[in-house]
């Protein structure tokens, strides 16, 4: 029955976790943010920039590296500030910081955004992160406070800096493509 209970507990945990960075995955930051209903929260979406471009010029174990460290980082970051870490998917990471300010908040973005730094067979890696912030009542649905710190995100993506969501913000308009000459021509 000991055993039982364990491998439970063991199967739980795995349930909840990343099984590449140990973060949360996106059951257990829903979790997470359910636990924090009573109160207001930040929620900060990190998305690694030109992240497949890793992938493609120094293979996986390169991107897992990359991935690997980000998610400790913002592990550490959590832990500081009494908030949660975990991995949306992908090269997506949130973090949950209640009973935090716009300014920390802003402030713990610019560490989590740091340049990361790591080493493959073919040479060093270096990837830059991009992050945006939304302020989540009480009374936000998970879902709300995820797509406002996503619009906040392409903002900082167009912006270059950490962006904060201001309500009746919307997702940037993409630049038109630009038209090359072949394109234009017209065939009969």
């Amino acid at each position: 029955m000991r055993r039982l209970r364990q491998q439970n507990i063991v199967l739980a945990d795995q349930v909840r976790h990343d099984g590449l960075t140990g973060v949360l995955n996106r059951v257990g930051l829903e979790q997470a943010y359910a636990a924090t209903n009573a109160h207001g929260r930040f929620l900060m979406v990190v998305d690694l920039d030109a992240f497949k471009s890793v992938n493609d010029d120094h293979g996986h174990p390169a991107g897992d590296a990359v991935l690997t460290t980000l998610g400790t980082r913002l592990a550490e970051l959590a832990s500081r500030h009494h908030g949660w870490a975990g991995r949306l998917g992908g090269d997506e990471f949130v973090l949950i910081l209640p009973g935090s300010t716009a300014a920390v908040a802003q402030q713990v973005a610019m560490h989590a955004t740091a340049p990361i730094i790591t080493t493959s067979r073919s040479g060093s890696v270096h990837v830059r992160a991009s992050a945006g912030i939304a302020y989540a009542a009480a009374t936000t649905s998970w879902s709300s406070a995820v797509a406002d710190a996503d619009i906040a995100l392409y903002h900082a993506k167009q912006r270059g800096d950490v962006t904060l969501f201001v309500a009746g913000m919307t997702y940037p308009q993409r630049p038109s493509p630009r038209r090359r000459a072949r394109d234009a021509r017209t065939t009969n």
